[in-house]
């Protein structure tokens, strides 16, 4: 179950990471220098404020990937601390006691 729950922790980032790469590379393209020729004002703002939203939107999940996979890193450099601790036994602890 541990397992899984690591797997799960490394494997969401990265899907957040892809998702947000495929925002951004299918997001509409800007529009033209010479918009005014070719669309209204309400258009233009329409498109804009879509592809800044789609921009905002892939931004916090590059974020949220970042960090998901810093715990990820935390967490299997935590239960090699761990596993680490637990099968080096202290010496002091196997000897019998000496005060009489």
């Amino acid at each position: 179950m541990r397992n899984l729950a690591v797997a799960l922790l490394f494997a969401l980032p990265a899907a957040l990471f892809g998702w947000a790469c495929s925002l951004i590379v299918f997001a509409p393209p800007e529009p033209p220098f010479d918009w005014m020729s070719q669309m209204s004002v309400a258009d233009h703002d329409a498109l804009v404020a879509f592809i800044d939203h789609q921009y905002t939107i892939a931004a916090y999940a590059i974020t949220w990937a970042i960090q998901l996979g810093y715990l990820a890193w935390l967490g299997l450099r935590w239960q090699a601390q761990k596993r680490a601790a637990g099968s080096t036994a202290s010496p002091c602890r196997s000897l019998p006691s000496t005060n009489a």
